[in-house]
């Protein structure tokens, strides 16, 4: 795989159809399908069934957040076709652990992801040193719509700093064309993007343009 940004589209819907339906329509387009956290609640491990199901060659991740009970939950997301899954950050290490073990047999990747932690820093040594290689640095699906909290150059820097400590670093949260160009000379692995690519009159052709702008800046 590439160290060029990839392009990983959220699929945050609360049933299978319309999640089915922009999959189809977008799976040439994107590098990563996500199964978004609503769509894993609302609908289990089918989703991640029938988006394996449905896009056969696609790089798959169901962001289940997983707090506990790591490497059966990996298991069974694997099982279910997913090749990446994600961890919450406030899990216990051993949770870390167990679910990157079940992954590292499998070929397949963890992710932890940093949604409202406050002592990344503490904890980011001690991800490195089980192993864990990607990290999702978050602005929140509340803090986005609830407190409409911005990119500020503080998540620059800690992007920054995981991105030296040796993390490879998806970023995600209420991320538009406007904002790509923020980001260049900060090292992302991967740009999440969902309703900004969902939500408009041609969903192909706007993720053509942030794979354009993501080239142009971090390219």
């Amino acid at each position: 795989m590439s160290d060029a940004p990839l392009l990983q589209l959220a699929l945050d819907y609360v049933s299978l159809p319309p999640a089915l339906a922009m999959a189809q329509l977008l799976h040439e387009e994107v590098d990563i399908i996500e199964c978004g956290t609503p769509l894993c609640a609302a609908e289990g491990l089918n989703a991640v069934r029938t988006v394996r199901h449905l896009c056969p060659d696609s790089l798959i991740l169901a962001d289940y957040k997983v707090p506990d009970v790591g490497g059966l939950s990996a298991k069974i997301a694997f099982d279910a076709g997913a090749n990446w899954i994600t961890v919450i950050g406030c899990a216990p290490l051993i949770t870390v652990k167990e679910a990157l073990e079940e992954a590292d047999s499998r070929d397949c990747e963890i992710l932890v992801e940093l949604t409202g932690l406050q002592d990344i820093g503490e904890r980011a040594k001690a991800w490195k040193d089980i192993g864990v290689r990607r990290v999702v640095y978050h602005r929140g699906w509340d803090e986005g719509n609830v407190d409409k909290r911005l990119w500020e150059q503080e998540d620059f820097d800690l992007i920054r700093q995981l991105a030296d400590t040796g993390f490879k670093v998806s970023v995600a949260g209420g991320l538009s064309l406007d904002l790509i160009p923020r980001f260049e000379g900060v090292p992302i692995s991967v740009f999440i993007i969902g309703r900004a690519i969902r939500e408009t009159p041609d969903p192909p052709a706007t993720a053509r343009q942030f794979k354009e702008a993501i080239a142009a800046c971090c390219g």
